[in-house]
Formats: C-alpha cells, structure tokens, sequence
C-alpha cells in the first residue's frame, strides 16, 4: 500500500499540502522503506514483481475489475514513481525489472506494446535527467 501511495501522491497539486507530502517522503516513508529492503528485500521484490503475493495486492488497481494490460501499465507506474526517491535499489531492481520485461512481453498485445515503449521510454528519460 505504501507503493500506491507514492504513484497515489506523485501527481498531488504543488501546493502547501502536496509540499508537505513531499516532505514526508524523503524524511520518513523512504527511510522505512530502505530498512525494510535491508531487512527483508525478499518481500520487497515479492511486492514489486509484476504478480505480486496476495498480501501486497492492495489498493489502486488492484482494488478495482481492471485488465491485465491495465494492472501491468499501473503497477509499472507505481514502481518508476519510486525512482526519485533511491528505493529501488540496483540490486532490487535486477530481481524484479527481468520478470516485468517478460510480463509485458508474453501479456500485452503487439497493438498496446506502444503504450508501455512510452511510458519507459519518457519516465525513464526523464528519471536519469533528474538523478544527474
């Protein structure tokens, strides 16, 4: 849940209260979420992993009769919004990326294939221009 509420919170208005949020994030939630990866990085990556544990199938999209496309798409978004913040670690990123890569590729059909190529293509563009 901690996941969606950073996709949740990620296009909040600028303003005092998204300001605050945004605070928030680095202060507290990105630190907890550091130590749970340290602790337990086997549920992190069961959480980040395109068809996650039961347990981590909370809130957002998966809360609503969507499809699989859709829940890829989501789920997808929700892990690029945690980029800014260095949770994702290189480490963890090399566990769960492969299994999203071979989701999108024997799950999306080749007509919605381009919706996938842009939105890597553009958040992952933008995250390296940030990040330097």
């Amino acid at each position: 849940m901690v996941f969606q509420w950073f996709h949740s919170t990620a296009y909040m208005m600028d303003d005092e209260v998204g300001s605050l949020v945004e605070k928030l994030k680095p202060q507290f939630v990105t630190k907890w979420l550091k130590t749970v990866c340290e602790v337990r990085f086997d549920v992190m990556v069961m959480c980040l992993l395109p068809k996650p544990v039961e347990f981590a199938r909370v809130g957002g999209y998966w809360d609503k009769s969507c499809s699989k496309v859709t829940q890829l798409k989501e789920g997808l978004n929700r892990i690029l919004c945690l980029i800014p913040y260095n949770v994702i670690s290189q480490p963890l990123w090399e566990c769960f990326m492969p299994e999203w890569l071979e989701a999108i590729r024997t799950e999306v059909p080749d007509n919605q294939l381009k919706e996938f190529r842009e939105v890597l293509r553009y958040k992952l563009l933008l995250l390296t221009v940030v990040s330097r």
